[in-house]
Parts: structure tokens; C-alpha cells; sequence
């Protein structure tokens, strides 16, 4: 039996070698659960030393209970299904792996906004039908002298914007944490939100879930878009009200939308946008490839070991609690060494 404990609190990979040789290289033992929500992680990890999450939702009910916890090492990038101020509360290191798919998310989104421009799913679902017919009420447009606003202008927006460079799109970017000169550097107009909105030809979301950007994107932001526009999804499906979303697109208030997330996950085939043509809808895949998986997995096993043997994380969401010195995190820091 290893000398700490780590749960992989949802088995949803199908090889977990590299998280169990990492834990027992540092004296543990990875263990697993099947955890739906927060009465499954009391009842399957009530004994763990780190739990790597996933998907399901980590608060206060479940963290007054698992009294042995030191870290919750998060499978991705965001972590709005973890309660921060509990974790805080109960000295509780929670950690991410905040740039393990850059690449893959860019890749998706272009793939999913030149879908959209050139409406290659509707055009190949007419084909399949014996269709041949370019006349269609669904005109395709010149992306010449159109613009492209990007909500956020973080790593992954930076890299769709170089990776977009050879377009003839002019660029525009609301982020109110970016410095200047980082928009100058790359030629991209910064604008605030509205404004954005009512120019853009395109827009696509590159920012975290929060208080203020839960529904961003609701039915008073698509009647200012243009109708021609279209907006792509790779970042958090709450950030789109889907239910207004769905009416801007039937009002035709916007033109289309490309989806990788969504406000309720996994997407329900009788979702009321799986009956329109002007979406395109992809299964929360945009992080995804065989390399990014491997990545992720390997960077997640490895922050929350580091903190067992009381070394910090490289990507501590709240590091003040790994600082504050807690009697837990010198235990383990005593008892094993690691070379990382």
C-alpha cells in the first residue's frame, strides 16, 4: 500500500500508465472511482491524499468531509466546478494545466469558422441527398475586408490570430487584461465589448467562466450582432445562453454558430439547436489530440504529486494556500523526495 493515496475520480481515459507510475515513483497509490457528483466523492475517495477531477462538481459538502485532501489536480484548463473559497477554507491546493492544448484549440477553432464561412456541413449533407444546387438560402460571402473579434486575447486567441495571418480578415480583440503593446505587436484593434460585437463579421470566445461572463452572449448581445455574422464556441459552454442562442438563430438575428461546448454537457440530441442547419456542433473535442491527452495526463498526475511531497505546483490556482505552510503539506515534504 503506497503512502499517500491519489483517486482518479472519474475513470473516463482508457490508459492511466503514465499517473500510476508517476504517483508510485513518489511512494503512492493511484486508485480510482466513478464519481458523478459530490455524494460519489465522499463515498468512493473519503480517504484521499489528492483526487484528479475531471468534470464533476467539488465544493464545500464534499470538502468538510475529506478531511485527508491536500490537492485537487485538475484534468484542464478552467476550474469552475471546483469552489476555490472552500478549497481555501480548508487548505485544499487546487492546480490546472493551463496551456497543454493551445495548439489543438486553435486548430478547432478554424476548423470550425471556416466550416461555418464556406457552410461545408450543409453543403455535404446536400450532396449525400443527391442535392447539386448553389442557389440556397444560405449565401456564402468573400472573407476579403471582413473582421474577426476575438473575445479574450489569451495564448489561444494569440495563436488563431497568427495562425489567421495569411486571411484577408482584419482583427479585432476585446481583453481588458491585455496590455497594449501586445495588441500592436500582433496588428489586432482593441475594442470594448460592444463594440466588437456590432462590427464584427465573426466572433469567437476565448475566455474563462466567471461571474461576468456567464451568458455573455444572451439575446440582448445578438440583436446588436450583424446578421450575417457568425460566432464560434471552443472556450465554456455558459458563456452562451443556448436557449438564446437558439431563438437569435431562428430570428435569423445572426447568420450562424459552431459549437464545441455547450451549456449542458454531454449535449442532448433533442437540444432544440440540433434541428437547425445554421449550426455545427462538435462533441467537446477541441482540446483533443493524441499528444494534448497524453500531455494533460502526465502534467496533472505530476502538480498534484509535487504538492503531496510539499513542492509547489507549477500551475497552483491558489497558491496562497500552498504558502500559508500548512502542517499537511511539510508532512508529506519530510517524508518523500522527488525529482520532477
Amino acid at each position: 500500500m503506497g503512502k499517500f493515496k491519489v483517486y482518479v475520480a472519474e475513470k473516463s481515459y482508457m490508459d492511466y500508465s503514465a499517473e500510476k507510475e508517476i504517483v508510485e515513483n513518489a511512494g503512492g497509490k493511484l486508485l480510482f472511482a466513478q464519481c458523478k457528483d459530490e455524494k460519489d466523492i465522499i463515498e468512493q475517495c473519503g480517504d484521499a491524499n489528492a483526487i484528479l477531477l475531471r468534470q464533476t462538481t467539488l465544493g464545500e459538502k464534499a470538502l468538510r468531509k475529506l478531511n485527508n485532501l491536500r490537492v485537487i489536480s485538475r484534468y484542464g484548463v478552467g476550474y469552475d466546478n471546483v469552489d476555490i473559497e472552500a478549497a481555501n477554507n480548508h487548505g485544499v491546493v487546487v492546480t490546472i494545466v493551463p496551456d497543454y492544448c493551445i495548439s489543438e484549440v486553435a486548430d478547432h477553432t478554424i476548423a470550425l469558422l471556416m466550416s461555418s464561412i464556406r457552410r461545408v456541413p450543409l453543403r455535404d449533407r446536400l450532396v449525400r441527398k443527391g442535392g447539386w444546387d448553389l442557389t440556397s438560402e444560405y449565401p456564402v460571402f468573400r472573407t476579403k475586408n471582413k473582421t474577426l473579434g476575438l473575445i479574450g486575447y489569451g495564448k489561444t486567441a494569440r495563436e488563431v490570430r497568427q495562425r489567421l495571418s495569411g486571411f484577408p480578415f482584419r482583427f479585432t480583440a476585446y481583453d481588458p487584461f491585455v496590455p497594449d503593446n501586445i495588441f500592436k505587436k500582433d496588428d489586432v484593434s482593441r475594442l470594448d465589448f460592444h463594440t466588437l460585437v456590432m462590427i464584427s463579421h465573426y466572433i469567437s470566445i476565448h475566455v474563462p467562466l466567471n461571474e461576468e461572463t456567464y451568458h455573455l452572449f444572451n439575446i440582448n448581445t445578438f440583436r446588436k450582432m450583424r446578421r450575417s455574422s457568425i460566432l464560434i464556441n471552443t472556450s465554456r459552454g455558459q458563456i452562451v445562453d443556448n436557449t438564446a442562442l437558439y431563438t437569435a438563430l431562428k430570428e435569423k438575428f445572426i447568420s450562424m454558430a459552431a459549437l464545441d461546448v455547450y451549456e449542458n454537457e454531454p449535449f442532448d440530441s433533442q437540444n432544440p439547436l440540433s434541428t437547425l442547419d445554421t449550426v455545427i456542433l462538435s462533441d467537446h473535442a477541441s482540446w483533443y489530440s493524441a499528444e494534448s491527452q497524453k500531455e494533460l495526463q502526465i502534467r496533472t498526475a505530476l502538480e498534484a504529486v509535487r504538492v503531496l511531497c510539499g513542492k509547489m505546483p507549477e500551475n497552483p490556482v491558489n497558491p496562497g494556500v500552498f504558502h500559508a505552510g500548512h502542517p499537511e503539506h511539510k508532512k508529506y515534504s519530510d517524508a518523500y523526495s522527488l525529482h520532477i
